[in-house]
């Protein structure tokens, strides 16, 4: 029975830091009239914004089960903190996509080019951090995929003289998709080139 346990709680501890989560629920603006930004081998992103939110879709298997997602530092480029046991990195955002797992990109809705300037320079000061969970939105030791997002507006609006929280439900974590029903965000339709 305690090897049984054991095994559980390790299980357990793997699907947690393999890659981001998402619980459901909580009260925020729920956006229920959108759809996912298809993704095949022929997908090509274009008019992205620094700034922009990009939510991977979950998949069904251990490591995409619980959804990803990454921020665009200019508008080719993000920024991302893939999975335990990895430190952060940027690609193109071409490069970052997956052929079946579709996408939806979220812009914050308030966006001035003053908090555009100071963000980027945020994403810049707390990026090349390894990736760990923490229940603390605030640690900056390392990151997670979407505490980093959060974290980054978060800090940016406080050096500005305002409160920004993007996690809709506001609890201890924030998972990829408490970004879509946060009220400061909006999705965006990003063309085909």
């Amino acid at each position: 029975m305690k090897n049984f346990k054991i095994k559980i709680a390790i299980l357990l501890s793997l699907i947690l830091f393999t890659a981001c989560s998402s619980i459901p629920g909580g009260p925020y603006e729920k956006k229920s009239d959108f759809t996912w930004r298809k993704v095949t081998e022929e997908t090509f992103i274009t008019n992205l914004q620094p700034g922009d939110i990009v939510i991977k879709e979950k998949e069904v298997n251990p490591i995409g089960m619980f959804g990803h997602v990454a921020i665009m530092i200019n508008e080719r480029t993000l920024f991302d903190y893939p999975k335990f046991g990895y430190k952060s990195y940027y690609i193109d955002i071409n490069f970052w996509l997956e052929n079946g797992r579709d996408i939806i990109v979220l812009r914050y809705k308030d966006m001035t080019d003053e908090f555009r300037e100071r963000l980027i320079k945020n994403m810049k000061k707390y990026f090349g951090k390894s990736y760990r969970i923490s229940s603390n939105r605030e640690n900056t030791d390392a990151f997670y995929c979407s505490q980093y997002i959060w974290y980054v507006y978060y800090i940016t609006a406080k050096e500005m003289g305002f409160e920004l929280d993007l996690d809709s439900n506001g609890g201890n974590f924030v998972f990829p998709y408490d970004f879509i029903n946060s009220p400061y965000l909006e999705i965006v339709n990003i063309e085909k080139n």
